[in-house]
């Protein structure tokens, strides 16, 4: 017997719709970011960036990136934070325009 092969018409489409959300170099601030994304059901990926050689930076940070239509949610989520951990959050929003796949 032979299988039929049923190929949805979403598969073969390539979604990119994250947005770079913020930038944090604080390890107990991301924790804190991660903690309230997940406590509000955001899905969420991190890009670390390590310090270039040149750069004033001395810390690595990460990246948060979350889906377009998250982001008031998100929004919402660290400034229930408080402004202490907010005051330490680097806002990005910026479409991501590679291909992550």
């Amino acid at each position: 017997m032979a299988k039929t092969v049923v190929e949805s018409k979403f598969s073969k489409g390539k979604v990119n719709n994250e947005i770079e959300f913020c930038k944090v170099t604080d390890k107990d601030v991301k924790t804190a970011v991660e903690r309230a994304l997940l406590g509000e059901r955001i899905s969420y990926f991190i890009k670390w960036e390590k310090p270039g050689f040149f750069s004033g930076e001395k810390k690595e940070s990460c990246i948060f990136c979350v889906n377009e239509w998250q982001v008031e949610a998100a929004e919402k989520a660290i400034s229930d934070l408080g402004d202490e951990v907010e005051s330490k959050i680097k806002y990005i929003m910026k479409r991501i325009d590679k291909t992550l796949f």
